[in-house]
């Protein structure tokens, strides 16, 4: 035997030595905890119909066989946790543990507290068997029924259970109020859709499909269990590469373990992007759900989360999608107990998107500090340590800081006017003239990638850095130098007397405030479909802050060809000091075509 063919064996001996000692030591998930526990564990529960729920159990490593402690509950719509993989083990032994090796930080940070975590994979996902309809589907909310009866039967549970997320696991954490369960005690809806409808896929009636055909393209790979598209492989050999460290879904532990195939072969999931573009109207059914998001979203639900009376802990940001509008909705219609908090955050809270900053500066507050706040809240309601915090709503005013109101708008602002005026004037008092301005929308118009919609996309930094160039090809107003510093806070409203010669188009407005070296920092924006103008006298189905459009299918209508006909749209809310020499900026356009579908999608 040659010195090569010697070499070649002893590698190949030392490479399955290797990989015999990374399969025969223990993952920290699979050590026992004083208890006699598994620290992780995979399991089935039975909905109410049969379907075959799918559930990751972490519990605290130090947990005895007389403790008895709370659980958070996570449901989501994404994988629960990826199979542990040969090349995960081995980098394991080395102290860089491969995917799905340890537990995230978040459930880390939680065990170490005292607290087990159950993270839930939605039916007609991961592992879990069924048909994901669709999104926050009622039978979906129902099955937490049959979970939350589980965790409360296990012998380390005190019987009580908190829901949490971020983003979809936050809508979930709210919805799962609605099961009446006499367990859950506190919910902390993070970054959560309250109307997914017209404040992330379709806002203004407008589509999106920026975000929804990227977000479309995951969870169905994710359902299907393709690991190359969930990693974003562009080659094949990062497609292999990708699997050795990314082994797919998890499938739960024991004999049950060898169902996965069939789970998945029965998910059989609708496209996401084919049921966004049946939702014309608000009462639009979800593709073949036989309801409406009228019936099925957060506030479509509001009667049964009040009568739950479960407190709520609640966080977004000022730019993450508009999801800011429901969230204060909720806060002055919903009479469940709620903490509010609203922020310059990204999605998710990573990154600060003040644009009176820096891009990359850190967030006002930092990620342990919101963690820490959130537990706080949970303490108090799962632990009995310190006092359940009462109804508050606190809000950051971007260039500004921290301020608490009890009601939304704050008291002690007075509307302030401006006027369109020729010479691309925003003039604050009305000049006594009339003048039309024509406008010919360009299709190319667009904004900065990195947008408050496109946040939603793994929690990005939301940075507005080139304003003038994003606007230059939009009708734009500007005021006169403010005289005095000024905080804006609350909804700004555009009222337009807009003709067209078209049926149908779409409306984007923009505020920026202009400072006295040129550079224009984002306030906040709008976005309508001009068949959708309708302003209703009906009661608005949540608090609305501007003029109330319903998307209802009997309220639309072509425009008037030609006419002059009255615009009302609000922008989201926003809060921001203003110095005395900036200037305040209205953009008003008819595409944004980094974001949105264009109207109408051909011709002039």
């Amino acid at each position: 035997m040659t010195w090569l063919k010697r070499l070649s064996v002893l590698l190949l001996v030392l490479a399955l030595a290797l990989s015999l000692v990374a399969w025969l030591n223990p993952l920290p998930g699979e050590a026992e905890t004083p208890a006699g526990f598994k620290r992780n564990s995979a399991h089935y529960v039975a909905a109410a119909d049969g379907t075959r729920i799918a559930l990751d159990l972490w519990l605290p490593e130090d947990l005895t066989a007389d403790a008895r402690v709370p659980t958070l509950i996570e449901g989501s719509r994404y994988w629960r946790e990826v199979r542990h993989t040969l090349a995960g083990r081995i980098l394991n032994l080395f102290g860089s543990p491969g995917p799905g090796i340890l537990p995230d930080a978040f459930k880390r940070y939680f065990n170490a507290r005292g607290y087990a975590y159950v993270h839930v994979e939605v039916r007609g996902t991961g592992a879990s068997f069924g048909v994901h309809e669709t999104e926050y589907s009622i039978e979906e909310m129902a099955d937490y029924s049959a979970i939350l009866d589980w965790i409360v039967a296990q012998p380390w549970s005190n019987g009580r259970v908190g829901s949490v997320g971020v983003s979809y696991a936050g809508t979930t954490a709210e919805l799962m109020t609605t099961t009446g369960h006499p367990a859950l005690k506190a919910a902390a809806p993070l970054y959560s859709d309250f109307d997914a409808q017209y404040h992330l896929v379709t806002p203004g009636g407008v589509y999106q499909p920026a975000f929804v055909e990227a977000w479309s393209n995951v969870v169905l790979a994710m359902d299907s269990n393709n690991t190359c598209v969930v990693i974003g492989a562009e080659t094949y050999m990062d497609c292999l590469f990708g699997k050795l460290l990314v082994g797919g879904i998890k499938p739960v532990d024991g004999p049950e373990g060898a169902l996965l195939d069939d789970a998945i072969a029965e998910h059989d999931s609708p496209d996401p992007t084919t049921m966004v573009n049946t939702l014309q109207f608000r009462d639009s059914h979800w593709g073949g759900a036989g309801y409406s998001s009228l019936e099925s979203q957060a506030y479509g639900r509001k009667a049964e989360i009040e009568a739950s009376g479960v407190p709520m802990y609640v966080v977004t940001g000022w730019f993450d999608a508009a999801t800011v509008e429901g969230t204060l909705a909720r806060f002055m219609s919903f009479s469940n107990p709620q903490t509010t908090v609203i922020a310059p955050f990204s999605h998710g809270g990573g990154h600060d998107t003040d644009s009176f900053r820096l891009a990359g500066e850190a967030p006002v507050w930092s990620p342990r500090e919101q963690i820490d706040r959130l537990e706080a809240f949970f303490a108090a309601h799962l632990k009995d340590e310190g006092e359940p915090p009462g109804r508050s709503l606190s809000y950051y005013v971007m260039n500004g800081g921290w301020k608490d109101t009890d009601v939304w708008p704050p008291v002690g602002f007075a509307d302030r006017h401006y006027y369109l005026q020729p010479d691309a004037v925003l003039a604050p008092a009305p000049e006594p003239l009339q003048s039309t301005t024509a406008y010919e929308v360009n299709f190319e118009t667009g904004t900065e990638e990195a947008t408050r919609w496109m946040t939603q996309l793994g929690g990005g930094d939301v940075f507005y850095d080139d304003r003038n160039a994003a606007t230059e090809t939009a009708l734009r107003f500007e005021s006169p130098p403010l005289e005095a510093d000024m905080e804006l806070t609350g909804t700004v409203i555009v009222s337009l007397a807009l003709s067209s010669d078209q049926p149908d188009g779409a409306l984007h407005a923009y505020l920026d405030a202009v400072g006295p070296d040129g550079k224009a920092h984002y306030l906040s924006e709008g976005v309508l479909a001009l068949r959708h103008r309708k302003v209703s006298s009906d009661m608005p189905v949540y608090p609305h802050f501007g003029p109330y459009h319903s998307f209802l299918e009997r309220d639309a209508e072509d425009m008037p060809v030609g006419e002059p006909t009255a615009i009302e749209l609000g922008l989201y809310a926003t809060s921001a000091r203003l110095p005395a020499g900036y200037r305040l900026r209205l953009s008003l356009a008819g595409a944004d075509a980094t974001s949105f579908a264009r109207i109408p999608a051909d011709g002039p």
